[in-house]
């Protein structure tokens, strides 16, 4: 039998809907026509997601430039060390019980109070190991701040919890629309705050002083979308089923935490406060990409990629074709950061930061890497595969632990740039292929995950990237250099992916709302 014409043109993530629709009860006709399909709802979540990230983008990049002017890098490596403090307690909270709660699909209920009361008292504790290790790190570092500074911190903890239980609940229901504009909200929120405080001259507060006020405004708004019906009861039997699981997601967040801290105790063991902060401003920088568009759409993928966990052969040819299409779209800004480096940061942030171009450079082609494999992770845990993960993000975090110790001993922020590089580039590639392999992937699918987006960016950036390097002229004039930038890179990419990529350019237009829509009507 032919599918139907809908179907067939619909990208992967939509035709799981299809899936699911024919297997459900014929409903009755109004019923049908008064609610949207689950196609549609699932195409619409990646549309809401897709402008969330952008919006924060903008928002991000906003506050980076006001905050790059008004403070100093001190600022920022207090920051980066205080983050740091607190990275080890907060293991504790990396349990991954929402994602239990969520593959518990219509049992959901039943296991939410539970679930609910797990969260805080972890939180809890997470926030006192927090305190008590802010005095520690205030006498070791001679900051004093440290205490004010990791105290703000530790509240997030507790606040955090209570997130989780109605994100969760909303993510089950595919209920995108209120996750992204609550998430637009809150990153717009904090930038507003923290641009004001370091107006006032609150210094390496400003980054910290949102964080209570904005989480528990969150807090508020998704407990009154997603009103989960709590008791007095902790049913500690259910702590005890969701238990192993939660190890299994703990160490792989012990992993996770680790690798984004130790690249800020190498250099805060051998190097100033200051080169901190240049490492933590640029390294911030380059990460804005890979955190609003692999992890926002990446908690889109998890949910709809759980329902084909019975077909995996289905289920990776699915995901393949989402990552490939985030490649697409994120590995070529990471790629113009990195070329372009020099005069966006002379332009935007001022000569004050030009010690963190060099690292920007080469952190932000680590970012691309990890960008094309960072939503194997979301594979892992819709197959239920909760120990391979944590075995890869073990794997990860050793490998990258000891890459940026020894670029910080032999070197500086540089080198531990390149180690972060360098670990980008060997484990991402092979934790894909282990995530796709159990569905009969192999590693050239891999290769058109990374590869093509990696070389058209670089042919698409060569010009300017060249003309940057041999023109004296454009040393001084980096306005021009970056109109350049933005007028001939996507003159060059553009038609090389619609012409050798043309299955993933249409299946990253199917999710990009009407615009991507009338797009991919021309382009057929």
């Amino acid at each position: 039998m032919r599918r139907p014409v809908a179907q067939a043109r619909a990208g992967p993530i939509a035709q799981v809907w299809y899936k699911c629709r024919m297997e459900e009860p014929t409903p009755k006709a109004q019923t049908a026509a008064a609610k949207p399909s689950l196609a549609h709802r699932a195409s619409r979540g990646f549309a809401w997601m897709l402008a969330q990230t952008l919006g924060s983008k903008a928002a991000g990049i906003v506050g980076q430039i006001i905050l790059a002017r008004l403070l100093v890098p001190r600022d920022y490596g207090l920051v980066a060390i205080a983050y740091m403090v607190v990275s080890l307690p907060a293991v504790i909270r990396q349990t991954g019980i929402p994602q239990i709660i969520i593959q518990k699909g219509n049992r959901f209920d039943r296991w939410a109070n539970a679930a609910f009361w797990m969260e805080l008292a972890l939180g809890f504790l997470t926030m006192l190991l927090m305190l008590v290790a802010a005095p520690i790190a205030a006498t070791a570092y001679h900051a004093p701040i440290l205490w004010g500074l990791v105290a703000l911190v530790s509240t997030s903890a507790v606040l955090n919890a209570l997130l989780s239980v109605p994100v969760a609940k909303l993510t089950l229901d595919l209920r995108f629309r209120e996750l992204a504009a609550v998430g637009l909200g809150y990153n717009i929120l904090a930038m507003l705050i923290s641009v004001g405080c370091a107006f006032v001259g609150l210094g390496a507060y400003s980054f910290v002083i949102p964080l209570p006020i904005c989480l528990f405004l969150r807090a508020l708004v998704l407990w009154k979308l997603a009103p989960v019906r709590v008791r007095w009861s902790f049913q500690f039997h259910r702590w005890r089923a969701m238990a192993a699981d939660s190890g299994r997601l703990m160490v792989g967040g012990l992993a996770y935490l680790v690798q984004i801290q130790a690249d800020n105790l190498a250099l805060s063991i051998w190097h100033s406060k200051a080169t901190v902060g240049n490492y933590f401003f640029a390294n911030n920088l380059s990460g804005q990409i890979l955190q609003l568009l692999a992890l926002n759409l990446g908690s889109v993928l998890f949910p709809v990629l759980s329902k084909l966990q019975e077909d995996l052969p289905r289920q990776v040819a699915a995901y393949l074709r989402a990552a490939r299409a985030l490649a697409l779209a994120g590995i070529p800004l990471c790629v113009a950061e990195a070329v372009l480096a020099r005069p966006a940061v002379m332009v935007f942030f001022g000569a004050r930061w030009i010690a963190a171009i060099a690292i920007l450079r080469v952190a932000a082609l680590a970012a691309a890497v990890n960008l094309a494999g960072s939503s194997s992770e979301n594979l892992f845990q819709s197959q239920g595969r909760f120990h391979a993960a944590m075995l890869w993000a073990t794997i990860s975090a050793g490998t990258f632990t000891a890459l940026v110790f020894l670029g910080s001993i032999f070197g500086g922020p540089v080198l531990v740039a390149a180690g972060s590089l360098a670990c980008a580039a060997v484990v991402a590639p092979a934790r894909t292929w282990s995530a796709i392999r159990v569905g009969g992937g192999r590693f050239r699918d891999v290769a058109r995950v990374f590869l093509p987006p990696l070389l058209f960016s670089g042919l698409a950036l060569a010009p300017v990237g060249l003309l940057e390097l041999f023109v004296p002229w454009f040393d001084s004039h980096h306005v021009a250099t970056l109109a350049i930038g933005a007028v001939t890179a996507p003159l060059i990419y553009l038609p090389l992916v619609w012409h050798f990529c043309p299955g993933d350019v249409d299946e990253l237009l199917s999710h990009a709302g009407p615009l991507g829509r009338r797009l991919r009507r021309k382009q057929g």
